[in-house]
């Protein structure tokens, strides 16, 4: 038994299965009820594009919509959305689901959700919300055999949610399943935008740290960092969460005495003592971290490690560079929903892949830290989004030149919203 997408199924068999539907029974919308197979067929082309964020009619999220197939035979269909707006979150949520009347009673319905819920864990969603009517206690019970259970009520609906795994366990599957399909080795080499984000770090690092500092890289990712500070003599320490990353950093730091890799979460930093490091390095962590808590740990925790008088850098995204990278591409609506509240406050939450800031919205979380602000800066400018150019070019030269050029700018202020990756620099009181 599988769930198939819509656009990659046999067509003719989907049509006849979803002509199998009223146009609305118990909750579940038959999208397509009284069309004609060929406007059946120009759906299909749209869900290519929604599914993608692309063309959506204004209230709609990305979904992708699935039959469920065993040995052959088509007998539901599952609507999976990728994210939910506010009428979505009290309303219908992630999943709506039906089974064609002739398979009923048969344990389809169960089955298929477990393998939607499948696809939303490889989608990061971590807490599913649904629906249900209170005259049909069929659907509760399968949802409530999934791991459901009844979260509110009204006079007509069960709001149910499924929690798939832990808080915790949640945040660490987000960011592992994206990097163990992400290359991470080699992203500030490949692209310009990479490699001057890392020129220009290093040259931050370098005001602050020679050959003697004693450094704690937190987010070390495959250690592109580590391994470079490590070569020029430093005493680091590595830490990486993701199991896939930290395998490559310690595979390509065999042989460096002087840098230590080892697993640790930013928010828990235990096995070091207060007062270990003269420099401390915060470099991917507050890209995934979303309730406020964990945010503070993960600030805390590096002050704390960190010597008195030792400097501290935080990386983190502007909203608007992710907005400008990611959202002009038929999708501005989805990205305005997953950044910005409806008043266009910046939105932080879990089912975020990356979180990004406004520049004075993360100063602000520095307030009452024991720290002194010494500087906020960008580190790639605005290049993400004009590198994919089809006659977008920078010859080694050029990039020497670029690199200059930026670092002579990168602090102003005027500039930083527009700059994807920054570095929020600062001393222990």
């Amino acid at each position: 038994m599988e769930l198939v997408r819509v656009q990659d199924s046999d067509y003719r068999k989907t049509y006849e299965l979803y002509m199998t539907f009223p146009e609305n029974e118990n909750g579940f919308m038959n999208s397509v009820y009284g069309y004609s197979y060929d406007q059946f067929l120009e759906w299909i082309e749209q869900k290519r594009n929604w599914s993608l964020g692309k063309e959506l009619p204004e209230g709609f999220v990305p979904d992708t919509s699935y039959v469920l197939v065993d040995e052959g035979v088509y007998v539901g269909i599952f609507n999976l959305r990728h994210c939910l707006n506010d009428f979505l979150r009290e309303g219908a949520g992630h999943i709506g689901y039906g089974i064609s009347p002739k398979y009923r009673g048969k344990g389809y319905a169960t089955k298929g959700l477990e393998l939607t819920l499948t696809k939303a864990r490889q989608m990061c969603i971590h807490e599913v919300y649904m629906s249900v009517n209170k005259d049909n206690p069929a659907s509760l019970r399968v949802q409530t055999k999934n791991g459901a259970y009844i979260h509110h009520e009204n006079d007509k609906k069960y709001f149910t949610r499924i929690n798939q795994i832990d808080e915790r366990a949640s945040r660490e599957e987000i960011i592992s399943g994206f990097y163990s399909q992400y290359e991470e080795e080699g992203r500030l080499e490949r692209t310009v935008h990479g490699r001057l984000e890392f020129t220009t770090t290093m040259n931050y690092i370098h005001r602050f740290a020679d050959k003697n500092t004693k450094v704690l890289e937190i987010g070390a990712g495959t250690g592109r960092y580590s391994i470079a500070l490590a070569k020029e003599g430093m005493n680091v320490t590595a830490a990486e969460l993701v199991d896939k990353n930290l395998e490559i950093l310690r595979e390509k730091s065999k042989g460096i005495s002087n840098l230590r890799a080892l697993q640790a979460d930013a928010t828990n930093l235990s096995m070091f003592e207060d007062n270990q490091f003269d420099v401390t390095l915060v470099f991917g962590p507050l890209y995934h971290l979303y309730e406020k808590e964990e945010v503070n740990k993960a600030i805390d925790e590096a002050i704390r490690v960190t010597k008195t008088g030792g400097v501290i850098m935080f990386a983190f995204i502007s909203v608007y560079a992710i907005m400008y990278s990611n959202y002009f591409y038929g999708n501005w609506s989805f990205g305005q929903l997953e950044n910005f509240t409806d008043d266009n406050k910046v939105r932080h939450f879990k089912e975020q892949l990356f979180t990004g800031y406004d520049i004075a919205e993360f100063e602000d979380l520095f307030k009452n830290k024991g720290v002194a602000h010494i500087t906020t800066t960008g580190v790639d400018g605005l290049i993400e989004p004009i590198e994919r150019r089809a006659d977008f070019a920078i010859s080694d030269e050029d990039f020497k030149k670029l690199s200059d050029w930026y670092m002579a700018h990168c602090e102003k202020r005027e500039l930083l919203g527009n700059t994807n990756h920054l570095l929020y620099i600062c001393k222990k009181d």
